[in-house]
């Protein structure tokens, strides 16, 4: 076989295995929380399905002047009430997949590690990767909020493994989800707004937003 067929098929055999390599490396990080694997990919299953489903959740509208410069050429720019722009909307959303279903489950960990003596341990490190999060975030026009995709994971399970070590993989995936989701989108939120165009998306990339990447890197480190 010539070496660039054997190169394409390597690639076109890539394309097909890596969802399932993907699928099973987010199961091994559940099963770190005490979720059977059926239950696990119910919960893989609806944050690639909810990955396509966005909720608006506020709709913003903006109105602009512009003034017809065309009428000074014939001095009638007093005379005229200025054009006025179309109104321009901007609505906020909420992506299932990529914001609801990980918070959800985060919630339910943090309910459980109250149940444990573990909260407060886990706020603590919510809050450092909070305050990480929101200082190496930028907002960018055009293409929205940027976060280094692996730095949020990381801290979230160095703290779980410091802080908790009773059940570092709960701790750290709570951190891994509420830490980019306040820290990046929510305190950016009003920034997003002032761009007064398209819609915003929170958890908008789906199973590769960086809310649900965060926190399986967290649970895979734990």
């Amino acid at each position: 076989m010539p070496a660039g067929i054997f190169a394409l098929v390597c690639f076109f055999l890539l394309l097909v295995l890596w969802p399932l390599i993907f699928m099973d490396i987010m199961l091994l990080a559940l099963v770190k929380l005490g979720i059977p694997p059926f239950f696990g990919l119910f919960i893989i299953l609806a944050i690639v399905v909810g990955s396509f489903i966005n909720i608006p959740l506020k709709r913003y509208r903006f109105r602009e002047e512009i003034k017809s410069d065309w009428l000074k050429l014939y001095g009638l720019e007093h005379r005229f009430l200025p054009l006025r722009l179309k109104q321009n909307e901007m609505v906020i959303a909420v992506n299932v997949g990529g914001c609801l279903v990980p918070l959800l489950l985060a919630l339910y960990q943090l309910g459980r590690l109250f149940m444990t003596g573990g909260l407060l341990m886990a706020m603590a490190a919510i809050i450092i990767n909070v305050v990480i999060c929101y200082h190496l975030s930028k907002v960018k026009p055009g293409v929205g909020i940027l976060l280094p995709a692996f730095y949020p994971g990381i801290i979230a399970g160095l703290c779980g493994l410091l802080f908790y070590p009773q059940n570092p993989s709960a701790v750290a995936f709570c951190s891994g989800i509420l830490g980019p989701l306040i820290g990046a989108d929510l305190l950016n939120l009003k920034q997003i707004v002032q761009l007064r165009a398209g819609t915003a998306s929170i958890g908008g990339a789906g199973t590769f937003d960086g809310i649900v990447i965060s926190g399986f890197i967290a649970l895979l480190l734990t």
